[in-house]
């Protein structure tokens, strides 16, 4: 059974433009819309999509996880562990303290956090191109200029004359009025922007967190390995003085002394791997955290538990969309691309803007600010989309085709989190019975060791079942130790893999518009503290399961676009009689609707 997500569709947007025709005296300036937008109404709009976006992972999204051992559970009853913060999943406080400094120094995640502040101001910027930009602005010139000398019974004119002028002017710039809610677009575009940003940054947080987790526990299981590798040196040097010994004496071949300094050397490279893994551990773990490790805070060898759980509750996969930042931003990504139809939409209307000034202007700079000298300009304009060539189409089905991109990028964002969470529960699904086999074979050799050892002293078997019990054994030790350390990385990464360590708890502030465009006064969002959270709770607002008879008419209600090629010639290019290429024309039809066009009302 597949699952279906709805998602808001951030390209409905209302035209506002006749509820603003409707009210109050009619003006020139609504005059000359009504104009613009009859001159434009030949000019096929797309028709605004209202219907959410439908996505389709095509997964059992609601259905428990397929595979999982005696440590996980997948129910709707158990909360995904994801939902608890880190500080509160993990035990360890050596781990603890390595993860926050990891949170205060790593430079990937200070950039992470850095690109929050950006794209809020970012937002800023769009938002304030809501209000009008004035600018001041003085001038002054000298000018001189000649003209012919003529003479008059009154005296002479012309000749070389120098003149002054002094000006200071304060100027509204081509400020635009929103009527097809490009800007109030551009806004919503902006800050879906930047919650994908801080989803980015929970992104990151989460996978160093489980850097950090999994180097920790590389660590402490290095540490064990070359306490376990030295101990078998000093087993295997004592194994090696026997077996030289009888061999001097007479009493065993070359072979077991042979082989026992063989196995002495795989010890020693096994001490030596150890080491390197040590250091390459530690080195990782400077690296994440962005300070040298604290001797206070390595690990002891072989840890054997970091976190506050024996069972570890996956929930179910549609909590991934809640708790996945990469999830989340892919849904945010395809947000703004929404948004961003709504911009190429409305740039089939026409595009209205103001600009005016006042100032004063004189030849002297003593008579500057005198009442003659004073002046002002006030003027609309109005640009209007006749013909680009299908530029305006061509954008606009650019920007289609990106939020089908989007679309794709989300819904393979769930599939590949489903896919990880269902890997880490194949793993575990049977490291439980490995590690108890593990620890059967380790008994196993214990016993063949010890009975060999008796053999061998009592003159009834030779050295080398000695020297292959230990052998035996010591590979088994070194096995165990992988298990267990595979069992840890397991955790972390079933926490990680589920979206867990984002601190979801921890509130983000979520701009909001502060600013009004003129053409909007009224029809917008109300400025009041409970207004301006619901605004931001629902820009921030997930995808949510749909049922199925909801997708299947949102799937009824689509009008598919249609294409029809007419070819005007046929092309053989080898001139063997067949057909290589047609040249013709490829004509496409999408739902569309006219431009608005209201009556004027005389002033």
């Amino acid at each position: 059974m597949s699952s279906l997500f709805l998602t808001s569709n951030s390209a409905v947007k209302a035209i506002r433009f006749k509820n603003l025709l409707a009210t109050g005296k009619s003006s020139r300036l609504l005059g000359l819309s009504v104009l613009a937008l009859s001159m434009a109404a030949c000019n096929t709009i797309p028709k605004a999509d209202t219907r959410p976006v439908l996505a389709e992972p095509n997964l059992p999204i609601e259905q428990a996880y397929g595979a999982f051992g005696a440590e996980t559970i997948s129910t709707s009853e158990q909360p995904s562990i994801a939902g608890q913060r880190w500080q509160d999943f993990y035990s360890d406080e050596r781990l603890k303290g390595l993860i926050a400094l990891g949170l205060a120094n790593n430079k990937d995640f200070e950039s992470a956090r850095l690109a929050i502040e950006k794209a809020r101001a970012q937002y800023r910027i769009t938002d304030i191109n809501d209000l009008p930009t004035i600018n001041g602005q003085a001038d002054y010139s000298r000018q001189s200029q000649s003209s012919p000398r003529v003479d008059t019974p009154f005296g002479s004119t012309g000749g070389r004359q120098t003149t002054d002028s002094y000006s200071v002017n304060l100027g509204l710039a081509s400020y635009e009025l929103d009527f097809w809610g490009r800007i109030d677009s551009l806004k919503d575009q902006a800050l879906q922007r930047f919650l994908s940003t801080t989803a980015a940054k929970d992104s990151i947080q989460i996978s160093l967190i489980s850097n950090i987790a999994q180097s920790y526990a590389n660590l402490s299981y290095s540490l064990a390995q070359l306490k376990l590798a030295e101990a078998t040196v000093e087993s295997r040097e004592r194994s090696l003085f026997i077996a030289d010994k009888r061999f001097e004496a007479g009493i065993d071949p070359k072979l077991p002394s042979l082989q026992s300094a063989a196995a002495l050397e795989n010890a020693k490279l096994a001490v030596l791997r150890a080491q390197s893994s040590i250091l390459t551990s530690r080195n990782a773990l400077q690296f994440l955290i962005g300070s040298p490790v604290p001797t206070e805070l390595i690990p002891a060898p072989a840890v054997s538990n970091i976190t506050n759980h024996d069972v570890f509750s996956a929930g179910l996969p549609s909590e991934l969309l809640r708790y996945r930042p990469d999830v989340l931003q892919a849904e945010y990504d395809l947000k703004a691309a929404g948004a961003n139809i709504a911009v190429a939409r409305a740039a089939y209307f026409p595009t209205i803007s103001l600009a005016s000034s006042v100032g004063v202007r004189s030849d002297g700079l003593s008579d500057l600010f005198d009442s003659d000298a004073f002046g002002w300009s006030f003027g609309p304009n109005i640009s209007v989309p006749i013909f680009d060539a299908g530029r305006l189409d061509a954008n606009y089905d650019v920007a289609k085709v990106e939020r089908e991109q989007t679309l794709a990028s989300y819904e393979r964002s769930i599939q590949t989190a489903f896919r990880e969470v269902s890997d880490v529960l194949a793993t575990r699904a049977t490291l439980g019975e490995q590690l108890a086999a593990q620890y059967r074979l380790q008994d196993n050799f214990d016993q063949t060791y010890e009975i060999a050892d008796a053999r061998f002293k009592a003159g009834i078997s030779n050295y080398l079942d000695v020297l292959d019990a230990q052998r035996s054994l010591f590979s088994t030790q070194q096995g165990i130790l992988d298990l267990e350390l595979q069992k840890l990385i397991s955790q972390i990464e079933l926490y990680q893999a589920l979206g867990g360590g984002a601190n979801l708890d921890t509130p983000v502030a979520i701009p909001v518009p502060q600013y009004t465009n003129l053409a909007q006064i009224g029809t917008v969002l109300t400025k009041d503290a409970e207004s301006q959270a619901a605004y931001a709770i629902d820009a921030a607002s997930s995808a949510r399961v749909a049922t199925v008879p909801e997708a299947v008419a949102i799937k009824q209600a689509q009008t598919p676009a249609t294409a029809e090629f007419e070819p005007t010639a046929i092309v053989d290019i080898d001139n063997d009689n067949d057909t290589d290429a047609a040249v013709g024309v490829l004509i496409q039809e999408t739902p569309v609707e006219q431009a608005p066009v209201t009556e004027t009302i005389e002033p």
